[in-house]
C-alpha cells in the first residue's frame, strides 16, 4: 500500500499537499498506544511491588513487636522487660539495614531503647489499640519504616499500657521492589516488542486489499469505467461503494455526452447541407433563384436557432454537473425575463400576462437561476412559435407540493393547438419536432433536463384550446439528491 501511496503522490499536481502514509499513521498510533499501556502497567507494577515489599517486611516488623510485647510482664518490683534476641535478629538479616526500637508507657516515657524515635500525634495524644500502626518517617538521615503496637498489662494496682515502636530502614524493601519490577518488566517489554511486530505484520496484511484495489484502478484503460470487483474490508467498504457510484455516474455522463455529440454532429451536418443546397440554387436567375434565397434565409435562421439551443442545452448539462445551486427568487426572475422578452420581441405582437403570488408571499427555490431562466425562455418561445395570431400567453408562479414537499409550479399557458397525447412523451426527446413551423426539437428537451436536474417534474396538459406546460420545482432539493 505504501508503494501505491507513493505513486499517487508522485503523480499529484504541483502544489498539492503530499499524500500521507496510512501504514505510518497506524504504526504511530500503535506505538503510542503501546507506550501509554507500558507506562500505565509500569506504574501499576511499581505500586504492586511497593505494596508487596511493605506487606512482607511489615509482617516481620509486626512479628518482632508482638514477640517483644509478650516478653514484657508486671512484677511487684515494676515492669520486667526481657527482650528476645530473635525478635531483632530477624530484622537484621540484611546487613545494610539498621533497626531501631523503644519501649514506652502510656505517658510516652521511654522505658528502654532509643528515646528520640519519631512518633505521631496519635501516639502522644491517645495510645494505639491492639492493632499495629505503620508509618514512614525520616530518622538518622534515612527513611525508616516504623510500627507501633501496644498491650495492656494487668497488675494488682491497676492495668498498665505498654507500647513498642520498632523501625527498620527501607534498603531491603527497595531492593525487593526493584527485583519485582525488573522481573515483571522484562517479560512485559518482550511482550510489547512482539505485539508491535505482530501489529506491523497485521497492518501490512490489512493493506493488501487496498493495494489490490489501487493496482486494479492504475492498470485500467482510460475508458474502462466498470465497477471495482473487490471484496474490501468493512472499514473501506463505503469508500469502494462511493467510488463505484461515481464511476457509474461518470459512465452515464460519458454515454450521454457521446450520444449528444453524435446527435449534434448529425443535425448540424444536415442543417448545413440544406443551407448549402439552397445557396447553390440561389445562383439561378429569375423566380427560382429568388425563392432559393428565401429558403436559404429560412434555413440559416433555423440553423442559427438550432446552434443557440444546442449551446443552451450543453450549458444546462454543464451547470448540472457543477451543481451551481443557490436561492432563486422566482418573482424577480420572472419579472426580468418578461422585460427581456418585451424588449427582444418588440416587433412582435405578443399578448403576455404574468401571474405571481401576491405580497408578502415568497417564491424562492434552491436551484440554478440561469438554467431555470433558459427553461422558461424556451417554453415562451414555443408558445409564441406554435400559437395562433391571437395567441394569449400567461406566465404563472404558484405554490404547490411535490412528493409531499413544499414546491412551486412555474407554468406557461398558450392558446395554440396543443399536443396530442401520443406525442407528449416524444416531444421531450432531442431533435423531435411535431410542429409545422420548423422547430429544432430541443426546446422541450432542455426544459425536461432542467426539471430533472432540480429533482422536479415537467408536465404537459391540454387546455382546450391551448397547452399548459408546467415545471414543478421543490423549494429545496432532497437530501439524497445526486446530479446526473
Amino acid at each position: 500500500m505504501s508503494e501505491a501511496l507513493t505513486s499517487l503522490a508522485a503523480s499529484a499536481p504541483t502544489g498539492r499537499r503530499r499524500a500521507y502514509s496510512l501504514r505510518r499513521r497506524l504504526m504511530v498510533v500503535s506505538i503510542a498506544a503501546f507506550t501509554v499501556l507500558i507506562a500505565l502497567l509500569s506504574v501499576a507494577l511499581w505500586i504492586y511491588a511497593r505494596s508487596s515489599a511493605n506487606q512482607t517486611y511489615d509482617l516481620l516488623l509486626r512479628g518482632a513487636a508482638i514477640a517483644m510485647l509478650e516478653r514484657i510482664t508486671v512484677t511487684p518490683e515494676g515492669i520486667d522487660i526481657d527482650l528476645p534476641p530473635s525478635a531483632l535478629e530477624i530484622l537484621a538479616l540484611d546487613e545494610d539495614d539498621r533497626v531501631f526500637y523503644r519501649i514506652f508507657d502510656a505517658d510516652g516515657k521511654t522505658l528502654t531503647g532509643t528515646p528520640d524515635l519519631p512518633s505521631r500525634s496519635f501516639i502522644d495524644d491517645e495510645p494505639p489499640l491492639q492493632e499495629p500502626v505503620f508509618f514512614d518517617s525520616d530518622y538518622s538521615g534515612e527513611t525508616v519504616r516504623f510500627v507501633v503496637n501496644g498491650r495492656t498489662l494487668l497488675s494488682a494496682d491497676k492495668p498498665q499500657w505498654i507500647g513498642v515502636q520498632i523501625g527498620q530502614t527501607r534498603i531491603a524493601r527497595k531492593a525487593m521492589e526493584r527485583d519485582l519490577i525488573l522481573k515483571s518488566l522484562v517479560p512485559l517489554a518482550a511482550l510489547s516488542i512482539a505485539g508491535l511486530i505482530m501489529a506491523r505484520a497485521g497492518i501490512g496484511f490489512a493493506m493488501r486489499p487496498l493495494a489490490g484495489i489501487e493496482r486494479d484502478i492504475r492498470e485500467r484503460q482510460s475508458g474502462d469505467l466498470k465497477p471495482l470487483d473487490a471484496m474490501p474490508p468493512r472499514e473501506v467498504e463505503s469508500l469502494i461503494t462511493a467510488i463505484n457510484g461515481f464511476m457509474r455516474r461518470l459512465e452515464l455522463s460519458r454515454e450521454q455526452a457521446e450520444s449528444f455529440i453524435a446527435d449534434v454532429a448529425h443535425q448540424m451536418r444536415t442543417s448545413l447541407a440544406a443551407l448549402y443546397s439552397h445557396l447553390e440554387a440561389a445562383a439561378q436567375t429569375g423566380e427560382a433563384g429568388a425563392a432559393a434565397v428565401l429558403r436559404a434565409r429560412d434555413q440559416a435562421r433555423r440553423t442559427t436557432r438550432l446552434t443557440n439551443q444546442l449551446l443552451s442545452h450543453a450549458m444546462v448539462i454543464h451547470r448540472a454537473d457543477k451543481e451551481m445551486f443557490e436561492p432563486v427568487d422566482l418573482r424577480a426572475l420572472v419579472r426580468r425575463l418578461t422585460e427581456e422578452i418585451v424588449q427582444d420581441d418588440a416587433s412582435k405582437d405578443i399578448d403576455l400576462s404574468v401571474e405571481l403570488p401576491p405580497p408578502p408571499a415568497v417564491a424562492t427555490v434552491t436551484g440554478d437561476a440561469i438554467a431555470i431562466r433558459e427553461a422558461l425562455r424556451n417554453l415562451i418561445d414555443n408558445a409564441v412559435r406554435h400559437g395562433p395570431p391571437d395567441n394569449r400567453i400567461t406566465l404563472r408562479v404558484e405554490a404547490t407540493t411535490l412528493d409531499g414537499r413544499p414546491a412551486f409550479a412555474i407554468g406557461v399557458d398558450d392558446s395554440g393547438p396543443g399536443i396530442a397525447d401520443a406525442e407528449k412523451r416524444k416531444v421531450l426527446e432531442r431533435f423531435y419536432s411535431n410542429g409545422p413551423n420548423g422547430g429544432s426539437g430541443i426546446g422541450l428537451a432542455i426544459v425536461a433536463a432542467v426539471a430533472e436536474v432540480h429533482k422536479g417534474r415537467f408536465d404537459l396538459a391540454d387546455r382546450h384550446p391551448g397547452l399548459s406546460a408546467t415545471i414543478t420545482l421543490p423549494e429545496t432539493p432532497p437530501p439524497d439528491m445526486e446530479v446526473a
